[in-house]
Parts: structure tokens; C-alpha cells; sequence
């Protein structure tokens, strides 16, 4: 399993609404062949962060990296980035048990 961690900076007094759009993206980035979960939540310094399971790399390259691909029609199509900022990804193979 590959699995990104991403900071998201949420401009001040966007919080609600930004929570509903970014409902939305997990949902279509979800919705997606090889992605295996999606779970967002707000950091105690007030980030948003969001923690995306998917099969391997590829998968995940094929959902992220491609420009004209899910991630950013879902980013587009629900004007994230128009409320926030992304400030950084971790990203890596699980470690085996």
C-alpha cells in the first residue's frame, strides 16, 4: 500500500465551507480504481490534513499526477484551491509487519 499525507493552509473564515467542498474531493478521489481510503481532519495548529491509502504508486500516480486527471478535476471542479493552499506532501510505501 502506498500512503500520502497532505497539508492543506485553509484561508481564514473559510473553514465550513472549505469542509464541505473538501467532503466532496474525497468523495471522487474515493470513487477511483486502486484508492483505497480517504480520511481528512483539522491539525491542532488549524491545517487542514488530509491521509489517502492507495494500492501502490502507480495508483496513485494514475489518480494524482496525470493534470487532466481525477485530482485535479476534483480540485477544479469544487475550487478548493481557491480557499486553500497546499503546503506539503509525505508520501511512501507502508512498512511491512
Amino acid at each position: 500500500m502506498f500512503i500520502v499525507v497532505s497539508k492543506w493552509s485553509v484561508k481564514p473564515g473559510q473553514w465550513p465551507e472549505f469542509e464541505s467542498r473538501a467532503k466532496q474531493v474525497r468523495r471522487a478521489i474515493l470513487a477511483n480504481d486502486g484508492v483505497s481510503f480517504v480520511h481528512g481532519f483539522k491539525s491542532e495548529q488549524g491545517d487542514a490534513v488530509a491521509v489517502v491509502g492507495y494500492r501502490d504508486q502507480a495508483a496513485y500516480s494514475a489518480v494524482v499526477n496525470d493534470p487532466s486527471g481525477p485530482f485535479a478535476k476534483a480540485l477544479a471542479e469544487h475550487g478548493l484551491e481557491d480557499m486553500s493552499e497546499w503546503v506539503w506532501s509525505e508520501r511512501g510505501e507502508v512498512l511491512p509487519d
